[in-house]
């Protein structure tokens, strides 16, 4: 793999650049509580960039550090403080992490232009910032592809070939953080595929039972990503849609309405719900725990109209 290899010679790069750094750095005195204080050295904002950026980031989200801040933001901003007050030292080092920070925040553009900047610099890292700066123009080639704004199934069908593209280079980086990368990519076509399906379910044939089907494919094929709450709550906010745009239909206290097509409606929502209420941890518990709560307000108001 193109990239296996080059992880290996960047670890190696990394552990060199930090033990220069520190040899030659600047001495510390008595400092104030480090939770309150900008990282005063390059050492040190490399080493916590590294402590904490996960390179899975399809599976995990971006850490944040003591001051609750993205650690890949709060690293760009050091780094610019950084050259503010020292200068163009180590610049080789500073432009790789700089890089290095944008690709995984997935600004493939800026992530390319400080990969370049190294690679042209002819030093130590000019091999690893070729190679990777290189990877990415596909990846950015393929975020640019442009979309069909008239025809709603040529769209869907570039949607696919852009996922396609995403799971060749799934694939191809196999085991490295340029296949996360590519997984995030990969799932947010997959989401903005079932989006669109949704808003235009009534335009088209079966539009309520491809959604369903657009959910299914959704979870079953992102059950890892950090994302699979998410996705689980959009789901049931579906089928939610779906019971409220039914009560609206058919009046709850007339003759029409029927209460099981309702009910079941808000019963595959709440079973979505109830999964994620149930994960300890998990960001959207709370939001789930909410959700419940009114759906079951909802279903009790309906059916005390329904009688």
């Amino acid at each position: 793999m193109l990239f296996a290899h080059h992880h290996k010679t960047v670890t190696a790069l990394w552990l060199w650049a930090l033990v220069l750094i520190g040899a030659t750095g600047c001495t510390r005195t008595e400092a104030p509580d480090p939770r309150y204080v900008q990282p005063a050295n390059l050492l040190e904002i490399i080493n916590e960039f590294r402590r904490l950026s996960r390179e899975d980031v399809y599976r995990f989200d971006i850490p944040k550090d003591v001051t609750g801040t993205n650690i890949l933001k709060a690293t760009l901003l050091r780094l610019d403080d950084y050259q503010r007050k020292h200068g163009n030292g180590y610049n080789d080092i500073v432009e790789f992490t700089r890089a290095t920070a944008y690709e995984r925040l997935r600004n493939y553009e800026r992530a390319i232009r400080h990969y370049r900047n190294v690679a042209r610099g002819g030093g130590e890292l000019a091999g690893p910032a070729t190679r990777q700066f290189e990877a990415l123009r596909t990846f950015q080639r393929i975020s640019r592809t442009a979309l069909p704004k008239e025809d709603p199934f040529e769209y869907i069908k570039v949607l696919d070939d852009v996922v396609l593209a995403w799971n060749a280079l799934i694939r191809e980086h196999e085991g490295t953080p340029l296949e996360y990368l590519a997984r995030v990519e990969a799932e947010r076509i997959d989401r903005a595929k079932v989006a669109f399906v949704e808003l235009n379910r009534h335009r088209l044939n079966q539009g309520n039972e491809l959604v369903v089907l657009g959910y299914s494919q959704l979870l079953s094929r992102h059950v890892r990503s950090k994302n699979y709450h998410r996705h689980l709550l959009d789901f049931g906010d579906y089928y939610v849609g779906l019971a409220r745009e039914y009560s609206l239909r058919n009046d709850p206290q007339g003759l029409d309405f029927d209460i099981e097509t309702f009910e079941g409606f808000a019963r595959s929502a709440m079973k979505l719900y109830a999964e994620v209420a149930q994960q300890d941890g998990a960001l959207e518990k709370l939001e789930a725990g909410a959700k419940l709560e009114g759906l079951k307000g909802l279903m009790e108001r309906t059916r005390r109209l329904n009688r």
